[in-house]
């Protein structure tokens, strides 16, 4: 696991940075709440963990695309 301190402004750039996947931006820092920012693909499923888990089992293994 990679632990990154960031404040409010900077950003994490995912992948390449010449042609990244993504940038995840700290907009926001009240108490212990942190705000971000995704700026991916519209494509690029994002979601909270609690959300991913849930659709995780409602939903029935994908297919391998060969």
């Amino acid at each position: 696991m990679l632990a990154l301190t960031r404040r409010i402004g900077e950003e994490i750039v995912l992948g390449d940075p010449k042609n990244p996947l993504g940038v995840i931006r700290v907009v926001d820092i009240q108490g212990d709440k942190v705000r971000l920012s995704f700026d991916f693909p519209r494509e690029m499923p994002i979601n909270r963990r609690e959300l991913a888990e849930q659709k995780a089992k409602e939903s029935p293994p994908q297919p391998l695309d060969e």
